[in-house]
C-alpha cells in the first residue's frame, strides 16, 4: 500500500496509470519543468507537506502543499494536463499546518483535505470546483513530527485518521459523514519520538496496518490492525538509520504483503527489509549512502510499469536538489536507477499520471515552485 495510493484514492481512476506489460527497461524522465507558486520558504520538513487529488473535478491531478515552511496556509494548484499547475489560491484556515492528506471524508465524491497542526487535525471540504469549506476541527497531540493519514481502520469504507503521538498511535473514527469521534490510542512500547507512519498491508486478514517509526531509537516497528482503530505490534526493525524521518510500505518482492522502506536523515541511508506475511521482520538490507545532506520523504510506486514497485526518494536540502530512484528487483536489494534534478529544497515527492500518457510521473514542492518530472520510460 503505497503512499500514493492513498492521496488519489478518491480519483484512482484517473489518476493512475493503466497498467502495462512488464520489461526492463529502467525509468527515465525528461527534464523538469517549474511551475512558479506563493511558497518563499517550501513546504518545511514534516513527511508529508503535499499530497495531490483530483480537487476540481476535470480529471486532472491536482496539488496541495503546505506553504512559508508551515507558517502559511495551504495552497492549492490545479493541473493543467500538461504537468505545469495553476495556483489557484490558499486554503482558508489551514494557518501553520504542518502536515496533510487528501481523500473524501464526507463521502460526497468530491476530495477533502485533512490538515495537521501541533495541537489539531482540521478538516476542510472540497466542493468539487476547486473550493473548500470549513468543516470540524478535533484536538490531536504532537508526535516527533506532524503526520495525519486517511485510511478505512475499521472496515466500514470510510475514511479515518490516524496519526503518531511521541510514543503512541492515535485515531479518529470517521462517523460517515466527515465527522469524528475518538478512536483508541496504541502505545508503542520503546518508541520516543515517533516521526512517520504509512498504512500497510501485513497480513491476509483484511485490516489495515501500519508501519511506525522511531526518530529517537532509529526502530520501525510493525503494527497489524485490529480492526477497530487499535494496532498490536508484530515486529521491530532496529537497524533503521540514525535519525529516520520517513518510512514508506512496498512490496518489494510481490508476496503480496507490504515490506519497510525507511530513510535515515542523518546517516545518509535508506534501509529495506522484508515482512513475513504475519507481520515479523526479517533481515534488513541497507543501500549506499546518499550524497549530500540526508534523505527525508520517500513514495512507493510502479514507475517504469514491470509489475514491481519503485522508490522515489527526496532530500530536502542538497547542493544539486535532486529526487533519487531506486527500482524493485523483487528483493530487499533495491538497485538505484538515478538521481534526477528538480527544483531547490523539494520535499515529499508525489506520484500521478499527470499529463495525462498513462505513466505515472513525478512532483515535488520546493522553494517558490512545483517540479515536475514527466515519465518517459519506454
Amino acid at each position: 500500500m503505497r503512499k500514493a495510493t492513498l492521496s488519489v484514492l478518491l480519483t484512482a481512476g484517473a489518476l493512475v496509470a493503466t497498467a502495462t506489460p512488464a520489461h526492463a527497461a529502467d525509468p527515465s524522465f525528461a527534464p523538469y519543468v517549474s511551475t512558479a507558486i506563493d511558497n518563499t520558504a517550501g513546504p518545511g520538513p514534516a513527511p508529508r507537506g503535499t499530497a495531490t487529488a483530483d480537487f476540481d473535478s476535470d480529471g486532472i491531478p491536482d496539488i496541495v502543499t503546505i506553504t512559508d515552511f508551515t507558517y502559511g496556509d495551504i495552497l492549492l494548484a490545479t493541473g493543467d494536463g500538461d504537468g505545469t499547475f495553476t495556483p489557484a489560491g490558499e486554503i482558508p484556515g489551514t494557518v501553520q499546518v504542518q502536515g496533510l492528506d487528501a481523500g473524501d471524508v464526507n463521502g460526497d465524491g468530491k476530495a477533502d483535505v485533512v490538515a495537521m497542526t501541533v495541537t489539531e487535525v482540521r478538516i476542510r471540504l472540497g466542493n468539487g470546483a476547486g473550493g473548500f469549506s470549513n468543516g470540524p476541527t478535533y484536538p490531536l497531540t504532537l508526535g516527533g513530527q506532524v503526520e495525519p493519514r486517511l485510511v478505512d481502520l475499521d472496515g466500514d469504507r470510510d475514511l479515518d485518521i490516524v496519526a503518531p503521538t511521541f510514543t503512541a498511535i492515535q485515531t479518529l473514527r470517521n462517523n460517515g459523514s466527515g465527522t469524528f469521534t475518538a478512536g483508541p490510542t496504541t502505545q508503542v512500547p520503546g518508541a520516543a519520538a515517533i516521526s512517520a507512519i504509512d498504512p500497510a498491508k501485513l497480513d491476509a486478514d483484511g485490516k489495515t496496518d501500519l508501519f511506525a517509526v522511531d526518530g529517537f531509537s532509529g526502530t520501525t516497528f510493525a503494527l497489524r490492525g485490529t480492526g477497530n482503530g487499535g494496532f498490536t505490534i508484530s515486529g521491530q526493525l532496529f537497524a533503521s538509520g540514525l535519525v529516520p524521518e520517513d518510512v514508506t510500505a512496498i512490496d518489494l518482492n510481490g508476496d503480496g504483503f507490504d515490506d519497510a522502506a525507511t530513510v535515515g536523515s542523518f546517516s545518509f541511508t535508506l534501509v529495506t527489509a522484508l515482512t513475513d506475511g504475519s507481520g515479523a521482520f526479517t533481515s534488513p538490507v541497507g543501500t549506499p549512502q546518499f550524497g549530500g545532506s540526508g534523505p527525508t520523504s520517500a513514495t512507493a510506486a510502479d514507475i517504469d510499469g514491470d509489475g514491481r514497485e519503485d522508490l522515489v526518494v527526496s532530500s530536502l536540502f542538497t547542493p544539486v536538489p535532486t529526487v533519487t530512484v531506486l527500482a524493485g528487483n523483487g528483493t530487499a536489494a533495491m538497485r538505484k536507477v538515478g538521481d534526477f534534478r528538480v527544483g531547490i529544497a523539494p520535499q515529499n515527492p508525489v506520484v500521478a499520471d499527470y499529463d495525462g500518457d498513462g505513466r505515472l510521473d513525478i512532483v515535488t514542492a520546493g522553494v517558490g515552485a512545483l517540479s515536475f518530472l514527466r515519465n518517459t520510460t519506454p
